[in-house]
C-alpha cells in the first residue's frame, strides 16, 4: 500500500521540524559529547569517588585509633581505681597491726606481726601504693589531716610532730590522708 504524497510530505516536514528543534537545543548551550569525552568524564567521576572513599577510610581509621587509645586509658584508670579501692579496704587491718604491736609483750609474736605487716606493705609497694611521709615534714593539707596542734619551741611552725594514722597514695592520688599532730607556735 502506498502512502499518498500529501501525507508523505507532511511526515518529512514533521521529521525536519523535530531535527531542527534538536539542533536548536544543541546549539544553545549544550554540545554533543563524543564517546572519548564521555569516557574522560566517567574516569574523573571514578577518580573523585575513589578519593572520597579513601578520605572516608582515613577518617574511620583515625576514629578507630582514637577509640583504641581512649579504651586503653579507661582500662588503665579502672585498674588503678580497683587497686585503690582494695587498698582502702585493707588499710584498717594495717592500722590494727600498729595497735596490736603496742600491746604485745611476747617477742616471737611481735616478730610474726612485724613480718605480716612488712609483707602487706611490700605488696602495696608492688602495686604502686606508698606511705605518705609525715613526721618531720611540713603540713601539706592535700595529704595531711591535722587532728590536733601542739607547741614545741624547738621545731618550726607547721612541722608535723606525730602521726596518729598513716596516709597512703598511689600515682599521686591520695588514697587516705595521714592523720597528724602539728606544731603551732
Amino acid at each position: 500500500m502506498r502512502i499518498p504524497v500529501d501525507e508523505e510530505d507532511k511526515m518529512k516536514k514533521q521529521e525536519q521540524a523535530e531535527q531542527s528543534e534538536n539542533n536548536e537545543q544543541l546549539d544553545g548551550n549544550e554540545e554533543i559529547e563524543t564517546p572519548k569525552e564521555q569516557s574522560q568524564d566517567s574516569e574523573k567521576n571514578t577518580n573523585a569517588l575513589a578519593e572520597e572513599y579513601l578520605n572516608l577510610a582515613r577518617v574511620i581509621q583515625a576514629d578507630f585509633d582514637n577509640f583504641r587509645k581512649r579504651s586503653l586509658v579507661q582500662i588503665q584508670n579502672a585498674r588503678l581505681d580497683g587497686i585503690a579501692s582494695t587498698a582502702e579496704v585493707l588499710l584498717p587491718s594495717l592500722d590494727a597491726f600498729k595497735k596490736v604491736k603496742e600491746t604485745i609483750k611476747d617477742e616471737k609474736t611481735l616478730e610474726g606481726i612485724d613480718m605480716l605487716e612488712k609483707s602487706i606493705l611490700s605488696a602495696f609497694e608492688k602495686l604502686g601504693i606508698k606511705k605518705i611521709d609525715a613526721v618531720g615534714c611540713m603540713l601539706d593539707p592535700n595529704v595531711h589531716n591535722a587532728l590536733a596542734v601542739a607547741k614545741d619551741e624547738s621545731k618550726e611552725d607547721g612541722i608535723i610532730l606525730e602521726e596518729y594514722q598513716a596516709g597512703y597514695e598511689m600515682d599521686g592520688k591520695v588514697i587516705r590522708c595521714a592523720q597528724v599532730l602539728v606544731n603551732k607556735l
